[in-house]
């Protein structure tokens, strides 16, 4: 009896960390791709004038977002994805500062694509238990 009662916590417990590490991930990947969608649709406005403050402060907190997230991100996906999703927040920084509209869009897809990725990566599908 004792043994099945260990085996029912046990059970109980690996379910809630396994919906723990779910809502973590659906969170982060709702909010990154939201921000991102956000910095997208005001690249696209100011096609003219990307190095502009409303521009600059959405993309602040989009990285800022990032800074934040990737330190738990770790935990659950191989360091390389965060990594190119690093250097694709750099070179959208450089583009937004040099006003090169065909490199912001690019990598701000590159970002939005990740967002899916990493849903796919680490959410929850049949894929991913066996």
């Amino acid at each position: 009896m004792k043994r099945l009662i260990s085996i029912l916590i046990l059970l109980i417990i690996i379910i809630g960390i396994a919906i723990t590490e779910e809502l973590f991930i659906h969170n982060f990947i709702t909010n990154l791709t939201t921000k991102a969608e956000i910095v997208s649709v005001k690249i696209e406005n100011n096609k003219e004038n990307l190095n502009n403050e409303n521009l600059t402060k959405t993309y602040g907190e989009l990285k800022e977002f990032w800074k934040k997230s990737k330190i738990g991100l770790c935990y659950f996906t191989n360091y390389e994805k965060i990594k190119t999703v690093d250097e694709s927040f750099v070179k959208l920084s450089t583009a937004l500062k040099n006003n090169d509209l065909s490199l912001a869009t690019e990598n701000i897809a590159v970002i939005k694509e990740y967002g899916d990725f990493f849903h796919y990566m680490m959410g929850f599908n049949l894929n991913n238990l066996f």
